[in-house]
């Protein structure tokens, strides 16, 4: 069956990034026209967010395949397990309460800090779909910040600064498996056995619009190359602060049926803690990027 609408609306949220989608039914073929409508939308907006979706795991595969090649991330070993293991293409997010939370990825309810998806890689992803199963009442909910505004909002000095410096991004999944560390700095220190580790620009060029985007996480390890490490610490950790501002960013209050669609190579993301009792399931599933420049 084909999605025949030709009237979509495309509602930019109030905040610094952000649109409403309506007229989409993610779970059925979209037209050409529609499908470079929301390209547009996505790279103008940043994140596309289309309610009240109904979709097994092939329909999102398949919708999110409209936008790129679909994302395989690598094997790793997880916690208390000797075996590597390969992610499913459709990553389920899933908390303690729920029958799923020991499929696709251990339980969390811990705070995540404003991070990047995949800045580990050599290619990091260029966007993922989060896709709203089952959703406490309460939250938590999920934040985003506009990469490009916060660049455009330093000053002169600084981006003087920083111009030209690359940074390397720890994976702390691929050394911390499944817990959490306190970001922090990493001050040359050498690459363990098994970890990964990507080089990006601290200043990206985004690759469909040209850009300039602060891509920095503040969520896990990261240095300056050849840069003298107590200054680089003090870089990092006022370029932390300056991206939690509350003006950079959109909140989005979940869902059941919520689907998203953000540019990951634009925004970082975070939510708080909650209830480790709460039943949350989402699915995730993340489109191949190119090497950052």
């Amino acid at each position: 069956m084909t999605f025949t609408a030709t009237r979509i609306e495309i509602t930019p949220t109030e905040a610094a990034l952000g649109a409403i989608v309506t007229g989409v039914d993610a779970s059925l073929a979209a037209q050409p026209e529609v499908i470079l409508q929301l390209k547009q939308a996505w790279r103008d907006r940043h994140i596309l967010v289309f309610k009240n979706q109904q979709l097994t795991d092939d329909q999102l595969l398949a919708f999110a395949n409209y936008f790129g090649d679909i994302l395989q991330q690598p094997a790793y070993i997880r916690k208390g397990e000797t075996e590597p293991y390969l992610p499913p293409l459709v990553l389920t997010l899933a908390n303690a309460a729920s029958e799923e939370s020991s499929v696709n990825v251990a339980p969390n309810y811990r705070e995540l800090l404003p991070h990047i998806d995949h800045d580990w890689l050599p290619t990091p992803s260029s966007g993922s779909f989060l896709y709203g199963v089952e959703l406490p009442e309460n939250g938590p909910d999920t934040y985003w910040v506009n990469l490009i505004q916060a660049y455009e909002e330093l000053d002169d000095a600084t981006k003087k600064q920083i111009a030209g410096l690359q940074v390397r991004h720890f994976n702390f999944y691929g050394k911390y498996r499944d817990e959490y560390p306190e970001p922090s700095y990493a001050a040359g220190r050498s690459v363990e056995p098994g970890e990964r580790v990507a080089t990006h620009p601290l200043v990206r060029t985004h690759p469909d619009t040209g850009k300039k985007v602060l891509f920095l996480n503040a969520a896990s390890e990261v240095d300056i190359i050849d840069y003298d490490p107590v200054e680089g610490a003090k870089l990092i950790e006022r370029l932390r602060e300056h991206i939690k501002q509350p003006h950079f960013v959109y909140q989005h209050h979940w869902s059941k049926g919520d689907l998203l669609y953000w540019d990951n190579q634009a925004t970082a993301h975070y939510r708080p803690e909650f209830n480790s009792n709460a039943t949350r399931i989402l699915k995730r599933v993340s489109i191949r990027g190119s090497r950052p420049f």
